[in-house]
């Protein structure tokens, strides 16, 4: 299979295997992403969701221009085509928030993934580039958008514009990732803030982030009244009632999710 999936603790673990073509996507990996992520949501025993390349060379280097590309051509031809990439990159494909691992190349559709992420760590040798006007394309699956959302307008038309990557020193400084690790640390950094976030209530860590997907672009007043509605969900829920008992008694909380 071109997509791996697995648990480890309680983090769910998606690898991206064609190493040969650097990890790329091709319509099958894209069919297994979107197959994916109803399970994934669905599982119990999971609290994040990490995501990464296999091998260290690259996390993913984009869809697969000679054999997924022209698939792409076709559905604009016939209008077909639903703008998303892989099932998350035009709405959030889990309530669970998602961790990019990015050991490598992200590049093009690679970068377009890992900004679909909530949370982006990379490995010192990772690059970052959106480089599709090279070839006659534009990184159409929320690149360019989130792109200019995420770093400074400066830097983000430049990537768009001339196809230039940036290392993972410039990607830290810009914003574009919150930390940078030793290639040997990654995923060891990536399964361990999977579980510090899973120590945490689901209910407020899934409230905390609907707020933070669903608001970045609305205008504030709007936003904080989402916010508040689903600060009133959480102050009802037996996490919450847990966590304030947990806190008089001086013990670990044990968060039961509802």
């Amino acid at each position: 299979m071109s997509i791996r999936f697995e648990t480890i603790g309680r983090a769910g673990v998606l690898t991206i295997d064609r190493q040969k073509a650097k990890n790329s996507i091709d319509l099958e990996a894209d069919q297994a992403f979107r197959a994916l992520w109803p399970k994934i949501n669905a599982m119990q025993d999971i609290d994040a969701v990490i995501l990464t390349g296999a091998g260290e060379e690259s996390f993913c280097a984009g869809a697969d221009l000679v054999t997924f590309l022209p698939v792409l051509r076709g559905r604009s031809m016939n209008e077909t085509d639903d703008g998303d990439f892989c099932g998350m990159t035009r709405q959030w494909p889990t309530t669970k928030p998602l961790i990019a691992a990015i050991n490598g190349y992200a590049l093009a559709g690679g970068l377009e993934l890992a900004l679909a992420c909530d949370i982006r760590i990379a490995a010192e040798h990772a690059t970052f580039g959106i480089p599709e006007v090279r070839w006659g394309v534009l990184a159409g699956a929320g690149g360019v958008t989130k792109l200019c959302r995420t770093v400074p307008q400066s830097l983000a038309m430049e990537m768009i514009t001339t196809g230039r990557a940036i290392d993972a020193q410039r990607a830290l400084q810009a914003g574009l990732v919150s930390s940078v690790v030793p290639k040997a640390d990654l995923m060891a950094t990536a399964l361990k803030l999977a579980e510090t976030i899973s120590a945490n209530s689901p209910v407020a860590v899934r409230a905390s982030i609907h707020v933070a997907r669903h608001t970045a672009g609305m205008e504030l007043g709007a936003a904080l009244a989402t916010e508040r509605m689903a600060m009133r969900r959480v102050l009802l829920s037996n996490d919450f009632q847990e966590g304030i008992s947990a806190f008089a008694e001086k013990r670990k909380p044990q968060f039961k999710g509802n």
